[in-house]
């Protein structure tokens, strides 16, 4: 059975309620993203909602990926009703396990691609013809990556970690800008986003950073629905 790498097997279980617990804060910043551009108009809140929406996307394709491998009564419900797609044998199940992980991939480096776009100083972006046109390629080569790495899962989370520095690198000059307390939190969220996602990397040579990993990526998601609630009741 195709699997990305191998997890520590006493954690398996606890990571699908991190993730369930990562795709509710995911949803709400959606939901009060959106709230926020419905009053004020302001297209940075749209664009946050859709990140946090392919968030979610990403965190449900993962945790269904992940309850299959899991667990043998969900992967014998999963083969009866795909068995006519599949074949008889099973023998094309790798390729809907490939396009799951596919997905997972795909819709969260589109996130962070996003947010980095979002976190950029104030512009014209995603309204004038050279910025689309950028942003097209940026997404060609989201699609070639998430190919990539359902051969070699390292690139992924490389390409992750890039993409959250440079969002960490804009937060942290926003904070300098302003000085805020809230700014610095968004900052210090992606950051544990980041580090999180720096230990999956190492996946390969010791499995349990699988675990430090995943706690770190829901303590970011749980600080930052922490200051988004505190920035939208302002």
């Amino acid at each position: 059975m195709f699997r990305l790498f191998l997890t520590p097997g006493w954690f398996n279980g606890y990571d699908l309620l991190f993730e369930s617990i990562a795709l509710v804060v995911a949803m709400l910043i959606a939901v009060y993203s959106w709230r926020v551009y419905s009053l004020n108009k302001d297209n940075k809140f749209a664009y946050f909602s859709l990140a946090f929406i392919l968030v979610s996307l990403s965190l449900i394709f993962k945790m269904f990926t992940q309850g299959v491998l899991y667990f043998f009564p969900v992967r014998e419900t999963v083969a009866q009703v795909l068995r006519p797609a599949v074949g008889n044998g099973l023998e094309y199940a790798d390729l809907f396990y490939r396009a799951g992980f596919f997905i997972q991939m795909a819709s969260m480096l589109g996130a962070w691609l996003l947010i980095f776009l979002i976190s950029q100083k104030t512009r014209e972006r995603l309204k004038k013809y050279f910025e689309l046109s950028q942003i097209a390629l940026f997404v060609y080569l989201v699609l070639l990556i998430s190919v990539i790495s359902n051969f070699k899962y390292v690139v992924f989370y490389l390409t992750s970690a890039v993409l959250l520095g440079l969002i960490v690198l804009n937060y942290y000059k926003n904070y300098l800008n302003t000085g805020k307390n809230n700014a610095f939190l968004v900052m210090f969220s992606f950051l544990l986003i980041l580090f999180g996602n720096i230990f999956l990397i190492f996946v390969y040579l010791y499995n349990p950073l699988y675990v430090i990993g995943e706690v770190l990526i829901l303590c970011g998601f749980l600080l930052l629905l922490y200051t988004y609630r505190k920035i939208v009741k302002r």
